[in-house]
């Protein structure tokens, strides 16, 4: 991939704005509540074969704390993948939070009880749709995607197969239903479109270690290692996992800094 694909704004064909509209029609029958709660039942006890581990990782890339530490080296390398998935971060945060207090659906743990459910970490009751992990993972997939020039997006379709598994890991630790995980990722894919949009737009200059911008992305990328290193996040067994990345967040701000201190 060359450094034209990560340093060019990108040019997002209007088809794709049309990619949340089908995914919504592809699982309408999940989100419609068909079959339920046979679905959730035969997915959270499938799931259950892998270790808690495996999905108690993957829901760990559902938060925006451990997307900033994975994209960390984009601060100075392709500061606009860092950005993209930024401009996103506040559409989709504001979008699971009007649509709980919408939808204010119970979680399958309050409709169906403890019994016969896989839970891995913290038990959730209430406030289920949409996940807000799963869109957490969405939106940062494509954001991340569409904010490279199309020459060097194929590279990076795997993302959306690891947003896929984030959003199947959250059925898996008792925490959703399917339809919650699958709006997730209508509205993930949504906010992720929009932030790349948005930080296309934003100036050549601004993208260097030495601009404002940067050093305030940077700042922020303070409280995310905070955060990593002080919050469970609802699973105790992450916590070794959450220092290993807060390590290599730190390693990654400060060589940051040292750019940033250099002159022009």
């Amino acid at each position: 991939m060359t450094t034209d694909s990560f340093s060019a704004a990108p040019r997002i064909a209007p088809w794709y704005w049309a990619v949340p509209l089908l995914v919504a029609v592809v699982t309408a029958p999940l989100w419609l509540g068909f079959y339920e709660p046979t679905v959730f039942y035969f997915l959270n006890r499938q799931f259950a074969a892998l270790p808690d581990i495996v999905w108690s990782l993957l829901s760990l890339f559902g938060t925006g704390w451990a997307v900033y530490a994975a994209t960390a080296p984009a601060l100075w390398r392709a500061p606009r993948i860092i950005l993209a998935w930024l401009c996103a971060a506040p559409l989709a945060g504001a979008l699971t939070r009007v649509g709980k207090m919408m939808a204010d659906n119970p979680r399958p743990l309050e409709v169906l009880g403890p019994q016969g459910i896989n839970v891995i970490g913290e038990p959730l009751y209430i406030a289920a749709m949409p996940s807000g992990h799963s869109m957490t993972a969405f939106a940062a997939a494509s954001a991340i995607y569409f904010s490279l020039a199309p020459q060097g997006r194929r590279r990076l379709l795997w993302l959306f197969v690891l947003a896929f598994f984030v959003a199947c890991s959250r059925v898996a630790v008792g925490a959703h239903w399917p339809a919650d995980a699958a709006m997730g990722a209508v509205a993930g894919l949504f906010s992720g479109l929009t932030g790349a949009w948005l930080a296309a737009r934003i100036p050549e200059r601004q993208l260097r270690p030495q601009s404002w911008l940067m050093r305030g992305v940077a700042l922020f990328g303070g409280y995310c290692l905070y955060v990593l290193l002080t919050d469970q996040m609802g699973f105790a067994i992450n916590l070794p996992y959450q220092y290993v990345l807060g390590a290599f967040l730190a390693v990654c701000l400060a060589l940051f800094a040292r750019r940033s201190l250099q002159s022009h």
